[in-house]
């Protein structure tokens, strides 16, 4: 032992041990700075549904505009995710830049400066035929796609109807004011899958519920607001939340 402590001092001797802290600091401030750096640079003006009767025999124009919240020069892009509509309906999409035949897949819109609004157009000839369109639209920032928000068109003619009251569709949404659980029931004969979205088109719940099935979420934690209920191939239902 006296060996040892001749040897090798050092080793008796306490020692505080003191990790350099300098990259761990870099590291949270580069976190820190890429999660403070995304914010929402654009919002559709109205909210995320448009709602909106057609007339028949002529060319109806349906628009949605973007506010740009960025401050700066603002470009956006879109991505057409499911149209439906009647077959003998003429749709042609117009955005801020470009008017197509038809509605092609996706593109690009002139960039904006300063109050200037962004938009969609659908140009709708029913022509006389009776019935309702969904079309769902996902538009996003150019470069930054995963800023984006989801919008709709809920188009109807005459004797049909887009956004209806909870109790008239195959699913029933009840309550209505609801504060704390939202429950909904399957009245239709095949499964049925629903997403509830907030007035800015985010997603807060996507879930199916199997024939005369049941499902409920909770939103006592979700913003005070109006939702979306959207169901594929059925109408739109609103929902508020109030606590």
């Amino acid at each position: 032992m006296p060996r040892l402590r001749t040897l090798y001092p050092e080793m008796l001797k306490p020692r505080l041990f003191f990790p350099t802290m300098k990259p761990c600091w870099l590291l949270l401030l580069l976190l820190l700075t890429v999660n403070t750096a995304f914010t929402q640079s654009f919002l559709p003006v109205s909210g995320p549904v448009l709602e909106q009767q057609l007339a028949f025999n002529q060319a109806n124009e349906c628009y949605l505009f973007f506010d740009n919240l960025s401050g700066d020069t603002l470009q956006l892009r879109w991505r057409n995710l499911s149209p439906n509509f009647p077959e003998d309906w003429v749709v042609d999409l117009c955005d801020y830049g470009l008017c197509y035949a038809g509605i092609p897949p996706n593109g690009t819109m002139a960039p904006v400066y300063d109050t200037i609004q962004p938009y969609l157009k659908l140009i709708v000839q029913p022509g006389a035929t009776a019935g309702s369109g969904w079309l769902w639209f996902r538009v996003f920032e150019k470069d930054h796609e995963d800023n984006y928000v989801d919008v709709f068109f809920s188009l109807f003619t005459q004797g049909t109807t887009g956004i209806i009251e909870p109790g008239t569709a195959d699913l029933e949404v009840y309550p209505n004011p609801a504060s704390d659980l939202l429950f909904i029931d399957n009245k239709s004969d095949r499964n049925r899958e629903f997403r509830l979205l907030d007035a800015a088109g985010h997603e807060w719940s996507n879930q199916s519920v199997l024939p005369g099935g049941h499902s409920m979420i909770e939103v006592g934690l979700f913003p005070d607001g109006t939702y979306f209920l959207q169901s594929y191939r059925a109408p739109t239902q609103k929902i508020i939340i109030h606590r």
